[in-house]
């Protein structure tokens, strides 16, 4: 009974896996991006590769017992369920994303702003408790399979369970509380420890590194990395979920134009570079923008 339950998961895990390389290959076809499309087409292959392998199985499985057609057409229906159920967890944190945004908004964000975000590390938790849902959601599911009833691990499933539950509640609180405004007055630092914050003025950052990513899967993406006199360290564009003013709706990525106007105004040094900027794969106008802000320098 076990085999065929492996058999079946592995059947069900090989087609999500194979599905990554080949949305990736349709992606960078529509980009027209072809530096990386031979390993693109080597992950394709493998993957296609590993369901393949795991369709034999199944079929030999199905064979011995029952009608391989009609089982493998109601695994294929349960298969379109759980891309639903995928969909429908991805929607919902979206959805979750921005009512964390609201509530922070509400929260931390006094009179007018530039941009405010969930500053790093912190906003990696966002992924985390995803996963935790994510976990939550298959543990119902097991719920209703008569293995699990039967189980003798099934009190230590429930003690994970309410372990998974509990563990939700403080990430929650952490992610909301830390979080970094910027104003055209300064720099407002908050914290899970410190839910007062800290006012930075900009005459407080001593130092700006600033540029683009030019290796790995994130080349091409722009980082604007401060560090204050107290030595502490905030990555303001790289890599969090920044929310922009209302008023930057319709002129992107000037919010960091007038960020780092007033920092170097203030007399901060900085360090940059424009490697990496060929890899940017946005409008000529934006990346004008951000090579602005790589080049303005005080003299």
């Amino acid at each position: 009974m076990k085999d065929e339950k492996y058999i079946k998961y592995g059947l069900f895990s090989s087609i999500l896996i194979a599905l990554g390389p080949v949305l990736w290959l349709f992606i960078n076809i529509y980009d027209k991006n072809y530096e990386n499309i031979v390993f693109n087409i080597v992950f394709v292959i493998l993957g296609l590769t590993l369901v393949s392998y795991n369709i034999r199985n199944y079929l030999k499985m199905y064979n011995k017992k029952y009608s391989a057609s009609v089982d493998l057409l109601r695994h294929i229906v349960s298969f379109i369920f759980y891309i639903l159920l995928i969909a429908v967890i991805v929607i919902s944190f979206i959805a979750f994303y921005i009512g964390i945004a609201f509530i922070q908004r509400k929260l931390f964000v006094k009179g007018e702003y530039l941009i405010y975000f969930i500053k790093s590390p912190y906003s990696y938790l966002l992924f985390v408790i995803l996963a935790i849902v994510t976990i939550r959601i298959r543990m119902l599911f097991l719920r209703k399979e008569k293995e699990y009833s039967r189980n003798q691990g099934s009190v230590l499933l429930g003690r994970v369970n309410k372990f998974l539950i509990l563990i939700i509640i403080p990430l929650i609180y952490i992610v909301i509380t830390s979080v970094v405004v910027v104003t055209e007055d300064g720099i407002y630092d908050y914290s899970f420890y410190n839910l007062k914050g800290k006012k930075y003025n900009f005459s407080d950052v001593e130092y700006v590194n600033t540029g683009f990513v030019d290796r790995g899967r994130n080349k091409g993406e722009f980082f604007y990395n401060i560090q204050l006199k107290d030595s502490k360290k905030i990555k303001l564009a790289y890599p969090s979920m920044t929310q922009p003013s209302d008023k930057y709706e319709n002129d992107s990525w000037q919010e960091y134009v007038d960020i780092d106007q007033y920092i170097m105004d203030s007399g901060a040094k900085k360090t940059s570079s424009e490697n990496g900027s060929r890899y940017v794969q946005m409008d000529k106008r934006y990346v004008d923008k951000l090579l602005y802000v790589v080049r303005n320098k005080n003299k």
